[in-house]
């Protein structure tokens, strides 16, 4: 077997490019001590508890945060901050189509004349607890309608639109007894569907620009008035409103659990506070390097009627940066990343995974890629995220450049991640990687990892920790005796997480019993979910009640 003589110079120029970077090794992004302690434990605890625990930024004896800024107290209110310094705000295209931009003036202005042509055509009123619903996958209109109900003083009720059932659409409807719901062209034949089973709905609002005949005669049919987004907004144009700002305690949006809490979905109702106490939290989690600037730009592809993406758009507007929505197809987010070049990108486990074989089915030099990978792991272990090495020129930045080439940040949510993938997507990258642990109940995230925190298996060799409590809340586990969970368990202890702080939801929707049971008399609310503290004070999933 013969070796040209430019096969040659690329061997030696790859032994000396990795001789420098193994040579040049940068130390450790941030003080292995900074991790070693990640949350703040009470100097007391209970029998049958642990102590309970608290971020570094709101220790023991300090107030939890309550908003991200003095001063800013509703979530109309979070809008106007970002409104000050923000450009582009709402980003969308069709399928094949370039993205077109809508300013934070431009949205405001949408916002304002939704909300008052809502009011005008529907007979809404302001303060007095009236809601409409949201049904459609993530859009510019669902976050406008949802202002717009913000602005005022109405409830949003967010509909699940992936994979909807009509009986869950039905049951939905009926217990908050809305008249009206916002859907698109997707949803509409699902509204249509569970209409004659819910008797308050009278009005259906539609993305679409025009109606057509059959539609019109559907709606007819079913007793129901039929308009379009553009016609609320031409009404509320020509009859603007004053807004009407809402109180911090008053409930914003009522959004619907999953369905793994006993007894199925439930509509749980988060105020202002709520909201803000989450974004406050989240926000002071954030290393000082990775502030949240209004250059920023995000992907919205993961359902908006979860509180996950819900609580990313509203930290993203607080910030004045750019949200751009996907085009309708999870197999062409990563089409739509290209052309956004989002710098902070949220996922899940499943979805990651998904990514993450169809990047190792593309690769062309497999053999480079495994080199470069284990190359790029050692740093990663040693506490070094490498972005600009020899592996980087040649395998990774060609896996970066599938998400737009700018991302900076990936946050996950919704189950545990292997710590696999937390290594596959840190390098291959480049970007800081965080593991999130929340509830629809906690407006959001409860724990994150921390920045710079690459390698968090445990003692035991175990997968990863999802953080310390955020600044808006504490944490405690109590002995879970039914499945052999206690907190005197070695080497850790273990048990069923509870959450108190001003992020826990108002209450379950006409649930008053559920919600006494589920938040005891001391404002605790038990998770149901399984937990054991690390030595570094963080938390790791294990199990579910």
């Amino acid at each position: 077997m013969e070796v040209d003589t430019l096969s040659i110079i690329l061997l030696c120029l790859i032994v000396f490019f990795t001789f420098l970077s193994i040579r040049e090794a940068p130390n450790s992004d941030v003080h292995p001590l900074l991790l070693t302690s990640q949350s703040d434990a009470a100097k007391v605890r209970y029998p049958g508890e642990t102590a309970v625990y608290r971020s570094n930024n709101s220790q023991h004896g300090m107030p939890l945060l309550t908003t991200p800024e003095n001063g800013v107290k509703t979530i109309a209110q979070m809008f106007q901050h970002g409104l000050e310094e923000g450009k582009d705000c709402l980003g969308s295209r069709d399928i094949n189509g370039a993205y077109t931009w809508q300013t934070y003036r431009q949205i405001f202005e949408r916002i304002t004349n939704f909300g008052s042509g809502l009011i005008k055509r529907t007979g809404l009123t302001s303060k007095s607890q009236d809601k409409f619903g949201i049904f459609m996958k993530n859009c510019p209109e669902w976050v406008i309608a949802d202002l717009a109900a913000c602005h005022y003083s109405l409830i949003s009720v967010a509909l699940p639109s992936i994979r909807p059932r009509v009986n869950d659409v039905i049951n939905q409807i009926n217990l908050t007894e809305i008249s009206i719901i916002v859907v698109s062209k997707d949803t509409l034949q699902i509204a249509f569907s569970a209409a004659p089973s819910c008797k308050t709905l009278k009005y259906i609002i539609i993305t679409e620009s025009s109606l057509t005949k059959d539609q019109n005669e559907k709606a007819e049919n079913l007793g129901l008035t039929l308009t379009t987004f553009n016609d609320i907004e031409k009404l509320g144009s020509t009859s603007k409103l004053e807004c009407v700002p809402a109180e911090p305690e008053d409930t914003a949006t009522i959004v619907f659990t999953s369905g793994t809490t006993s007894g199925g979905p439930k509509g749980v109702e988060l105020k202002h506070s709520n909201i803000l106490a989450n974004v406050a939290g989240i926000l002071a989690t954030i290393h000082i390097t990775q502030k949240i600037k209004t250059s920023d730009r995000h992907l919205s592809y993961l359902p908006l009627a979860y509180v996950f993406e819900r609580i990313t758009v509203m930290t993203l507007l607080f910030s004045g940066a750019s949200i751009a929505f996907y085009s309708g197809k999870i197999s062409t987010v990563l089409k739509d990343a290209e052309e956004v070049k989002p710098t902070i990108f949220t996922s899940t486990p499943r979805i990651l995974s998904l990514f993450h074989e169809n990047i190792l089915k593309s690769l062309e030099n497999k053999w480079f890629f495994k080199r470069g990978f284990n190359s790029k792991l050692k740093s990663l272990k040693k506490g070094s995220l490498v972005t600009n090495s020899i592996w980087d020129i040649l395998v990774f930045n060609q896996v970066k450049a599938k998400f737009g080439g700018q991302v900076r940040v990936i946050v996950t949510a919704s189950d545990p991640i292997p710590q696999t993938l937390l290594d596959f997507f840190r390098i291959t990258v480049g970007c800081q990687v965080l593991q999130s642990y929340g509830l629809t109940q906690c407006s959001g995230a409860v724990t994150i990892n921390a920045f710079y925190d690459y390698y968090s298996i445990d003692q035991n060799g175990n997968d990863s920790h999802t953080g310390g409590p955020l600044a808006c809340n504490e944490i405690k586990l109590i002995n879970y005796e039914e499945r052999g969970y206690t907190v005197e368990d070695v080497p850790n202890p273990r048990g069923e997480i509870c959450v108190r702080g001003p992020n826990v939801m108002k209450g379950y929707y006409n649930l008053p019993d559920e919600t006494s049971r589920i938040i005891d008399a001391d404002g605790w609310f038990h998770t149901g979910d399984i937990g054991m503290i690390l030595p570094n004070g963080t938390l790791k999933i294990i199990d579910r009640k």
